[in-house]
């Protein structure tokens, strides 16, 4: 059905189901960076355990069960196309945004975000394997391309903001109609977001490891028509700091910054380690 850099859906003979199979590659920066490395193992088994620990805690996730060593089998689901950052502490392009912060502050209650899926050029939105396709030349946009905008909701707009430039120099880049209505995406937040967060990061804290951030994306079952979580849950999704040290970090952000391949295998399966222990 869908094909990526990072993983592959497949449709079953049951129609309500998909299976979800994991390739050995990691891609960063809009898929500028990628490497082929063996971590699809790794990354299957981090989703089976983060997601059935969720599910025993009774999220509503896509997640049924673990098909083999790389693959899954989860609800179809209509998707949302919006990606549903929470935020423990201040870090990556929420520092770009607000550059009055320091790196490291604590958000109490958790700050959550919504960034849309399509990129925006000029006054069109796309998705971004095309924009990818189209502009993306050498690991370099050759026009000024805006992924992952930030959405500003209200009641019958949302406003889309670049997700990188200090808020006070931000200026609309897009008005849309809302994906979901307010009712919608506040159940997102308040049922989906903040406890899925909140059951991980105590999960996490068991092992002296601080849930810095993470991101997951919702649908809609497509079999009941519920919102649940369906995304996968892995070492790409989140911020890890074990002892709340951003220099011990156990996430992707090690491959971003240019670690060796091997040692970011290595925290990869430290990863693993922990959360078949949730």
């Amino acid at each position: 059905m869908i094909e990526g850099k990072t993983k592959r859906i497949e449709v079953l003979d049951d129609p309500t189901l998909v299976r979800i199979t994991t390739k050995d590659s990691l891609t960063a920066n809009d898929a500028a960076i990628q490497a082929d490395l063996p971590v699809a193992e790794d990354k299957t088994s981090q989703n089976c355990s983060v997601m059935f620990h969720l599910k025993q805690a009774g999220i509503p996730v896509a997640y049924k069960i673990r098909n083999n060593e790389t693959s899954f089998i989860a609800k179809k689901c209509k998707m949302i196309p919006v990606e549903c950052v929470m935020r423990r502490r201040a870090f990556g392009s929420y520092l770009k945004r607000e550059p009055s912060k320091t790196s490291g502050d604590i958000f109490d209650p958790l700050l959550t975000e919504f960034f849309h899926k399509n990129a925006i050029v000029g006054n069109e939105m796309m998705s971004e394997d095309k924009a990818r396709e189209l502009y993306l030349r050498d690991g370099k946009w050759t026009e000024t391309v805006y992924t992952d905008p930030l959405i500003e909701p209200s009641t019958d707009t949302w406003l889309l903001f670049p997700p990188k430039e200090p808020r006070y120099d931000m200026q609309p880049l897009k008005y849309i109609r809302p994906e979901v209505d307010a009712v919608t995406l506040e159940y997102i937040r308040t049922s989906l977001m903040i406890p899925c967060f909140e059951i991980l990061e105590k999960a996490w804290k068991k092992f002296d490891v601080d849930l810095i951030d993470m991101k997951i994306e919702i649908g809609i079952d497509e079999e009941n028509k519920e919102l649940v979580i369906a995304d996968v849950i892995d070492n790409d999704s989140w911020r890890l700091w074990p002892n709340g040290d951003p220099k011990q970090q156990l996430d992707k952000q090690s491959f971003r910054d240019g670690e060796a391949l091997t040692e970011v295998q290595e925290k990869y399966r430290i990863v693993t380690q922990y959360t078949e222990k949730f």
